[in-house]
Formats: C-alpha cells, sequence, structure tokens
C-alpha cells in the first residue's frame, strides 16, 4: 500500500554504485541517507510500454517498442532471437536477428533484413551453427550486421526517455572528465596501432578486482565513441585528442575510403614545412584490362532510393573509364545515380555492345 505523502520534499541526484546517474524526490532531512543508500545499487531501471516475453531461459528485455519475438533460443552465455520491431523510428529497420552475450563480454550484435520472413528464415537455419556469424551475413535479405559492444544496447532495447544515437542507445551512465570530453574527436588505435578518428559521446569510472580472489581493487576509465565502441583504459593505448598536427591523419583516412570506393584514384595532403603525404592505387605491372562481359553486384543509390544491381555488363575500356569499376560508376552517373558499394566482379566472356541499365537490373529479393 502507498504511503500517502505530506510534507516539504526536496530534489536530490546521486550516483549507483556502477556509476548511473539518478534523480529522486525525498524529504529533505533523509537526502544524505537515500544517496548514501544509492551506492550500494549497481543500477536502476524504469519499465516503460512493456517487457519482451522470452518462452524459456531466465532472459528478458525491457523496451519503450512495439516488438514481437518470432524466434528465440537461449542458454548459458546468453540468447539469439529473431524480432519484428513494428514501430522503428526515422525510417530504421524493423526486421533483425539480435544476438547477446552477457557472461563473455562481447555483448550485442544485430543483422537487419529488408523482410520479416527472411530474418526468420535465417535464424531458423543458423541459430545453433558453430559458424552462424559468416552464415548469416550471405543469407537472402540480409541489409547488414551491427556489433554493440558490450557496453552499448541496440536502439530497439531504449526505454523511457533514453536517446538513440543512430544505432545504438545513447549511454545514461557518462560521467564528466577533463581528459575525455564529450564531442571532442580523438585519435584511437586498435591493437594493430591502426589510427582511427573517432567522437567521444562520454566516459565512466569502472571498477576491477577486488573479487573473492583477494586481488587489488582498481578504478580506471571507460570511454564511449559515436561509434559504439568503447576504449578501456585497464587494457588499451590511450586515444589522443585530435589537435591541429594532427589533422591530416583524419584528411588522409577520409580521402582513402574516397579511394576506395572509386571515387578517386590519387590524393596529396600537404604539410606547413613543404611535405606531402601522397596516397595512389599503382596497378601491377604487365597487367592487361580485358574487354568483355563481366558479371557485376553492387548497391545503385539514385535520390533517396538505394537497391541492389546483379547482372551482365558489358565492359570497354576508354581514357575517362579504363576499369570495369570506373565504368559502372561512369553509366550510373548518365542514369542520374551514384554506385554506393561494388560487392563482386567477375569476368564471364570477352563480347561487344550493349551496358548494364540499373534501372533494369533484378533484386534477389523479388
Amino acid at each position: 500500500m502507498r504511503e500517502k505523502w505530506s510534507g516539504a520534499y526536496t530534489f536530490g541526484e546521486a550516483r549507483t554504485g556502477h556509476g548511473q546517474l539518478v534523480e529522486f524526490t525525498c524529504r529533505p532531512e533523509d537526502s544524505e541517507k537515500i544517496a548514501e543508500f544509492l551506492k550500494q545499487v549497481r543500477s536502476i531501471n524504469i519499465p516503460t510500454t512493456g517487457r519482451i516475453s522470452v518462452p524459456h531461459g531466465g532472459y528478458g528485455r525491457y523496451t519503450r517498442y512495439d516488438i514481437v519475438q518470432h524466434k528465440y533460443a537461449g542458454g548459458g552465455d546468453g540468447y539469439i532471437e529473431a524480432l519484428e520491431i513494428r514501430n522503428p523510428p526515422d525510417g530504421r529497420c524493423g526486421y533483425v536477428i539480435h544476438e547477446y552475450h552477457g557472461c563473455s563480454g562481447s555483448g550485442s550484435v544485430f543483422y537487419e533484413f529488408r523482410k520479416c520472413e527472411q530474418a526468420i528464415a535465417a535464424w531458423g537455419k543458423y541459430w545453433g551453427s558453430p559458424d552462424r556469424p559468416d552464415n548469416l551475413l550471405k543469407c537472402k535479405g540480409l541489409i547488414r550486421r551491427v556489433v554493440c559492444n558490450y557496453a552499448m544496447d541496440p536502439w530497439f532495447y531504449a526505454v523511457g526517455d533514453q536517446l538513440l544515437m543512430g544505432d545504438f542507445v545513447f549511454p545514461d551512465v557518462i560521467e564528466e572528465d577533463a581528459t575525455y570530453r564529450f564531442g571532442k574527436k580523438y585519435v584511437v588505435r586498435d591493437r594493430d596501432e591502426t589510427p582511427m578518428i573517432k567522437t567521444c559521446v562520454g566516459m565512466r569510472w569502472v571498477e576491477r578486482g577486488g573479487g573473492i580472489y583477494g586481488d587489488k581493487k582498481t578504478r580506471h576509465r571507460q570511454v564511449f565513441f559515436d561509434d559504439g565502441t568503447t576504449w578501456d583504459e585497464y587494457s588499451m593505448k590511450p586515444p589522443e585528442l585530435l589537435t591541429e598536427s594532427k589533422l591530416w591523419i583524419g584528411a588522409a583516412i577520409d580521402q582513402l575510403r574516397r579511394l576506395l570506393a572509386g571515387r578517386t584514384d590519387k590524393f596529396e595532403i600537404p604539410f606547413t614545412d613543404g611535405g606531402k603525404f601522397i596516397g595512389r592505387f599503382i596497378p601491377p605491372k604487365g597487367s592487361k584490362v580485358i574487354a568483355g562481359i563481366y558479371e557485376v553486384k553492387g548497391l545503385f543509390q539514385k535520390g533517396e532510393i538505394t537497391k541492389e544491381f546483379s547482372g551482365p555488363f558489358n565492359f570497354q575500356p576508354t581514357t575517362k573509364a579504363p576499369t570495369v569499376e570506373e565504368s559502372l560508376r561512369l553509366v550510373a552517373a548518365d542514369q542520374g545515380g551514384t554506385i554506393t558499394a561494388i560487392h563482386s566482379i567477375k569476368f564471364m566472356k570477352r563480347s561487344r555492345g550493349g551496358r548494364l541499365v540499373f534501372a533494369g537490373y533484378y533484386d534477389r529479393d523479388q
């Protein structure tokens, strides 16, 4: 039975033992007592619109979206499910296979499909396969795979008034930090020392150790980035703030992406001391471009619509388009669109005449 509230009250803020910032109201004399108590609580979640009904196992997730769970399998380390999100916001895909592993620390990964029945079919075929990730990437109707990392939740499991950040739920456990600041860009290096430019969206303090084995308890930073990845101060080289002296790294990465996408064949980045960073593709010596029929697959975009193309393409090298890739992009431009991705190009036979018309391509899902 709820107690009827009477008298004055005050607003307070405190953090749980896991670093989650919560707001509460209470009698003025109880404020410090409640703040101290919250340190004993790991985290607090407010159920809003409903709970996913899991047919077996002890797993369940709250969400503010209207979700139908068509398939589920779980046990031990986590679960895998086929979901239909009936009210996805902002054009997000509503048909996904979601896989979660908690104990291993790998977190969530989900696969988007063009149709609900395609997601269900893929789940039924591969949910128990040891090669599931590779097999799912080959399934009919797959749009893409999204890795959420163990510290981020997928957007469709947002609750209450949590903000969405692309494919993820904006983390609600972030804290202020003088070193890693929200909105600032950093040079982040992976384990192979490959640099990437990422934007910081928050930081939290994490404690390790002090368990049953009596190891020393340590406190370190965990930083969240806009692509859903995190950096852990415990085990990885620290990110560097993107200063003017390092801006060329971001420019080089952007230009390299253009080169890999076939939008340019070379680029230069000048330095103030007169030096240059030059990137260019050089084909192997003695290589020949063969005119003929090629089997091509990729993505073609016109306006707001992006579709897959697949079919034969008659390639004739010219000075404007000396490669199959450049020729494809030239044809796409003539038709008022662009090639956003080329998945494969296979030589079939020598021939003449005829060109691929993207308005006439077939979609493998139709």
